[in-house]
């Protein structure tokens, strides 16, 4: 049994490498290229520190987007030690010395009153194609992440928090780096968010807003908590995009800490199908978040009194007691007695 163990993990480990390889997409992909992508896919192929000018040239003309830039964590970018192309803006827009180059010899054309020379060379599409920077706008999704990842995919223990977004679901969904995010604009600074949660996700699952309306919901619109602390919003081996997921609902554990046993007596749906089985996620009108508004309702869709098939005899469940009469209010609330619904470590029954 234990070389078996061995033998699965090692094979699920392998399928998981050979996976993030085969979901790696490089920037220089063959096939036709959208506007502005085959500028990145030259500035993957080779990097020539003498066409790289520094962040301070931009400023000269780009003097909003540089002051902000100055105080977002892209900061970090402008430290001298980094190689060229990770370095300030040429970090994300490429090289730029011949962008600089064109506008300081336009201007310059303009200031001695040639103006003729100077809107011939603006005119002159092929000049202007040379000179421009790489605008992440104009690129596919697939690009414009593969941009950000070149710095923000991160090393095994730091910044894990991205490894799978090239086969998340938002990847998959043509979802980019930049429909959540915003380098220059961004209305929170923390993460250059593009706006807060829950409303940036609301922009797309606008289907799970409803559900945070309700009289019973997890605290998300007054802001206690956030969609993000149970999904990774960058890809997650887990369903849903859960950032844990296992026996016992790791995500809800977490919180709900007093449920996550482990328990000598366990109560069968907890294990095989989660908490989900009985609670809904996100928000209900019924107390505790639970599926249905009557206990006994939701009880008795395993506990049914079903002839013939006990626990014993491979029932999936066993039956309610001949003596609870569910007409008698005594015995509408399942939960009275069975106190320990999660689970028990001294009652079979849950009763303690």
């Amino acid at each position: 049994m234990r070389k078996l163990k061995f033998l699965c993990l090692t094979l699920f480990f392998l399928c998981t490498a050979l996976l993030g390889q085969w979901t790696r997409l490089p920037l220089d992909l063959p096939g036709p290229a959208l506007p502005g992508e085959s500028i990145v896919r030259a500035a993957a192929q080779k990097v020539d520190p003498s066409q790289y000018v520094g962040s301070a040239d931009c400023a000269d003309c780009h003097i909003n987007e540089h002051s902000h830039f100055t105080v977002t964590a892209h900061r970090k970018t402008l430290d001298a030690s980094s190689n060229p192309d990770l370095r300030g803006c040429e970090a994300c827009h490429g090289p730029a010395r011949s962008h600089v180059e064109f506008q300081k010899k336009v201007q310059q054309l303009f200031k001695d009153g040639k103006d003729d020379e100077a809107t011939a060379m603006t005119n002159d599409e092929a000049a202007v194609k040379a000179s421009t920077l790489i605008n992440l706008k104009e690129l596919s999704a697939t690009r414009s992440s593969a941009m950000c990842l070149k710095c923000h995919e991160g090393e095994q223990g730091r910044i894990e928090e991205r490894f799978n977004f090239r086969r998340s679901e938002h990847m998959r969904h043509g979802v980019s780096c930049l429909d959540c995010h915003s380098s220059h604009s961004p209305k929170r600074t923390e993460y250059l968010l593009r706006d807060t949660e829950p409303n940036l996700c609301y922009t797309c699952h606008a289907d799970q807003k409803p559900a945070f309306s309700k009289p019973f919901h997890h605290k998300v619109p007054e802001g206690a908590m956030k969609c993000s602390d149970c999904h990774n919003q960058h890809g997650s081996f887990a369903p849903k995009n859960l950032r844990q997921w296992g026996p016992n609902d790791q995500a809800c554990v977490k919180c709900h800490t007093d449920k996550a046993g482990p328990f000598v007596f366990e109560h069968a749906p907890v294990k095989a199908e989660g908490c989900q089985s009985c609670h809904t996620p996100h928000g209900s009108t019924n107390p505790k978040m639970l599926k249905r508004n009557d206990i006994r309702l939701l009880c008795i869709e395993c506990h049914s009194n079903t002839p013939g098939i006990p626990e014993e005899q491979g029932g999936i469940a066993p039956g309610t007691p001949s003596f609870h009469n569910l007409a008698d209010i005594r015995f509408r609330n399942c939960t009275t007695c069975h106190v320990a619904i999660h689970g028990s470590n001294f009652n079979r029954t849950f009763y303690r």
